[in-house]
């Protein structure tokens, strides 16, 4: 059977690793043109030449996508090489930690710069090219929804990045463009390892995740089908439903993990 995806374009932002570049390969697969945006362009050309390789098509383009002339260019790249823009992944993210009392505000404002103006400028290149059963897919986190502690100005980017994607999603669907924001738990990246830090602190105990190519998955469902709001697996949906029906026995249990 032959996948919705054949013949569509795809832009995906933090393309160099992690879940942007399971996604990459992942929509690659299935038949749609893939752009890769991110910083490292030497990483994003070994990704093109296995793409290509594997009988696909695929473009670097070096990306900032806190620069809204740089995410420009990426979009404008993109219609000129494959001639539309049919799905924008905004995946490109950047973590903070440290308890809310020491968060430097000036980490925090690069923070936001990445995780929510980041998306912001990508969309906004974006839509004047995006056609009809365009797909925007923002990558929120499970702490999107609820936030915890020693990560707050992390999470608070993603409750943003959420409050962006909801009033979006009613602005476009008159053009029949989706808005979906998918929430990831824990996942085996090195996300963690190249995130901000406020002071040399212990998070406590983590799950042990699941794989970029997990949430690749979902991702690339999610531009096949749209949707408005996905989650990787069913302990992460979980949570959320725990924390919004008892929100104070959560607060307690947190209370517990955020001592040092």
């Amino acid at each position: 059977m032959t996948s919705p995806l054949k013949g569509k374009v795809a832009l995906v932002t933090g393309a160099s690793n992690g879940i942007g570049e399971a996604t990459a390969r992942a929509l690659a697969a299935r038949g749609a043109a893939v752009v890769l945006a991110a910083r490292s362009e030497e990483r994003l050309g070994f990704l093109v030449r296995e793409i290509s390789a594997a009988g696909g098509r695929a473009l670097a383009v070096k990306t900032d996508v806190a620069d809204k002339d740089s995410a420009r260019d990426a979009v404008e790249r993109t219609v000129r090489q494959f001639g539309a823009l049919d799905v924008l992944v905004n995946n490109a993210g950047l973590g903070l930690s440290g308890r809310v009392a020491e968060l430097r505000p000036d980490d925090l404002r690069y923070v936001f710069d990445v995780n929510l103006l980041g998306p912001l400028n990508c969309v906004q290149a974006a839509l004047p090219y995006m056609r009809r059963d365009g797909r925007i897919i923002n990558v929120s986190s499970v702490v999107g929804r609820r936030a915890i502690p020693k990560v707050g100005g992390y999470c608070a980017t993603k409750f943003a990045l959420n409050a962006l994607s909801d009033a979006l999603r009613v602005e476009v669907a008159n053009r029949g463009i989706t808005v979906t924001s998918v929430y990831p738990g824990t996942t085996r990246t090195a996300f963690r390892e190249n995130s901000r830090r406020t002071k040399d602190e212990k998070r406590g105990w983590r799950p042990g995740g699941v794989t970029p190519e997990k949430v690749a998955e979902k991702i690339s469902d999610v531009a096949e089908r749209g949707g408005r709001d996905v989650y990787v697996t069913l302990p992460d949906r979980l949570f959320i439903a725990g924390t919004t029906l008892a929100p104070g026995l959560f607060d307690r249990v947190l209370r517990h993990w955020a001592k040092d």
